[in-house]
């Protein structure tokens, strides 16, 4: 949305943008989200994309639409759909992947059951790389995949996607763990019987550990500090002894001022452990 129409700009224009921020403060209100996400762009344009969509369902105004927001369940998930980062991809950040391989796991007892979580899994694809890596190491293992997102956790319960997601496996993964069918990839029935996934709002709850590994990327984008900083505090208490979590490299500054511990995994990666542990 152009800055000017935030700016001033005509009634109607004036009009949308109170709905986008009544919509902002209700997103914070139920989830810790909303006041964070008020200064990009993108983010004012879907809200008030949802917004207009639930207008013309309902023949009033996007303010209108807004100020309903408080008892309509519906229009609020679709707009929560609609800000999620929706970027997930089999392997990535590579470097981290390694890093697990070649000094995280050694460090752990051979004979340990490894537990993993993929915090904000979003389709999948993040929690069946860990169960790869894991299964590639030879170690015992079960993973679990957790999304506020039910639509998401359905398509990663299926396990079936686009031919083009092998594109940053390693060769040996595709070949071990996955099918190619009718022009789709179908993980393979060894690696679902041991992934799961739940639908679950960390904000409000985080699954229980002890978990070995734990990846919780890009959701702190969508939690303002005193949730999203919560949030991290109570995933890094359900670490095990000797476990670590994994963000993106863009959050680790608010991890530290979260309080978390930061543990230098190798020369390129930095984990983190709950404090004092």
């Amino acid at each position: 949305m152009a800055r000017s129409s935030r700016a001033g700009g005509g009634p109607a224009a004036r009009s949308a943008q109170r709905a986008v921020d009544l919509a902002l403060a209700e997103l914070q209100r139920r989830f810790g989200l909303g006041r964070s996400l008020a200064a990009p762009g993108w983010v004012r344009e879907r809200v008030l994309a949802v917004l207009s969509a639930v207008a013309a369902r309902h023949g009033v105004s996007p303010l209108a639409a807004a100020e309903r927001l408080r008892d309509d369940r519906e229009a609020i998930e679709e707009i929560v759909s609609a800000l999620r980062v929706g970027e997930t991809r089999f392997y990535r950040d590579p470097i981290i992947w390694e890093a697990i391989s070649a000094s995280v796991l050694p460090r752990l007892p051979p004979d340990l059951p490894i537990a993993g979580l993929s915090a904000g899994c979003s389709t999948g694809e993040e929690a069946y790389t860990l169960a790869m890596v894991l299964a590639s190491a030879g170690r015992r293992f079960s993973v679990l995949g957790v999304d506020r997102a039910a639509p998401a956790i359905e398509a990663a319960r299926e396990g079936v996607y686009s031919a083009e997601a092998v594109d940053q496996l390693p060769p040996s993964f595709v070949q071990r763990y996955c099918e190619e069918k009718g022009g789709a990839l179908h993980v393979g029935q060894q690696l679902r019987e041991v992934v799961s996934f739940e639908v679950c709002d960390l904000v409000h709850a985080v699954p229980s550990g002890g978990f070995q590994i734990i990846f919780f990327k890009n959701v702190l984008l969508y939690l303002a500090e005193p949730a999203g900083d919560a949030v991290a505090r109570r995933l890094a208490a359900e670490l095990g002894p000797g476990g670590l979590l994994f963000s993106a490299a863009s959050e680790a500054p608010r991890l530290c001022g979260a309080g978390l511990t930061p543990v230098k995994v190798n020369a390129h990666v930095t984990a983190f452990r709950a404090p004092g542990a």
